[in-house]
């Protein structure tokens, strides 16, 4: 009976041992595992700032590099500008000839007795007539100068026409002969101002390819088409094409022909169609080059954002 209770009275010591070594050990691992959590929670809180600290920095640069596009947008507007200014100078010289012959019709008639009511109501009538032409080239150039804060609906074949007007006094002059073919509105969804600004952008370089190779033949076509989600603009001319090596890399930011490296229309011709989720390519032709836009003909980019939220 005592060797019972002898034996009992060691197991129940060597259990308690043994409970207490686990319970130790237990102890230990919960300390471990709570002073882990700190150091996880820590690494944590440091990866959580660094990431913010990241995405700041992220859209600080993001921010900066959308300043840099808009001002390159608006140094290409201005270098257009300047050429509507030189084109409407040249617009102006008929509607100008035109009211020079009727003020010096004025004193002649005034010498031979011719000045009476019906006399004043021709005058009248045709000089209002010319300074409305007049004022219409000054409205369209400050159409085009005006940039369009948000999205809409527009004529993409009315842009081109407006594109054409202002810039048809310097095409005539380099004898390019324009045909513009198209039936329907095209309406397409973006920016109409700054879509003006790209067929300007095209047209401007059209010219100075022309010039360039003092091709003797001078044509531009514009072909105008739509599917079911885009509106497709089609620019061919004849002035024998674009150097194939050139041609893979001509809207690239960093790339120019000029020789004071300044070419950058093509690169912000691009960017702006972007920026309507539009397109811009290039190919060459048996006679020259064609250039290929698209744009969309609904609101894709407010779509991609609703679907975002």
């Amino acid at each position: 009976m005592l060797f019972l209770i002898i034996t009992l009275s060691l197991t129940i010591c060597l259990l308690v041992l043994i409970l207490f070594h686990y319970f130790r050990k237990i102890r230990e691992l919960m300390n471990l595992l709570k002073t882990s959590e700190r150091k996880y929670q820590d690494v944590t809180e440091k990866y959580h700032s660094r990431n913010q600290k990241f995405d700041i920095r992220m859209q600080e640069e993001l921010e900066k590099n959308r300043q840099k596009d808009l001002l390159l947008i608006r140094h290409s507007r201005f270098a257009a500008i300047g050429e509507m200014i030189s084109s409407m100078g040249q617009q102006w010289l008929q509607p100008l000839n035109s009211l020079s012959l009727l003020i010096q019709d004025v004193r002649e008639a005034r010498e031979f007795g011719e000045i009476d009511d019906l006399y004043i109501d021709r005058f009248t009538v045709e000089s209002l007539a010319q300074i409305n032409v007049m004022s219409g080239i000054v409205n369209d150039l400050r159409k085009f100068y005006q940039l369009n804060s948000e999205k809409c609906f527009f004529s993409v074949g009315d842009s081109i026409e407006d594109a054409l007007s202002m810039f048809s006094s310097s095409l005539k002059n380099h004898n390019i002969q324009v045909a513009f073919e198209y039936r329907g509105q095209h309406i397409g969804y973006g920016y109409p101002n700054e879509f003006s600004q790209v067929m300007v952008i095209l047209f401007s370089n059209i010219r100075d390819a022309f010039v360039d190779k003092n091709s003797k033949k001078r044509d531009l076509v514009i072909k105008l088409e739509e599917s079911k989600e885009c509106v497709n603009v089609e620019v061919f001319e004849n002035s024998g094409g674009i150097e194939p090596a050139h041609i893979q890399k001509i809207f690239a930011p960093s790339f120019s022909t000029d020789s004071d490296g300044s070419g950058l229309d093509q690169y912000i011709a691009k960017m702006i169609l972007e920026k309507m989720d539009g397109r811009i390519s290039v190919e060459n032709t048996s006679e020259g080059s064609k250039f290929h836009i698209t744009l969309p003909r609904c609101a894709v980019s407010t779509e991609r954002e609703v679907v975002s939220v």
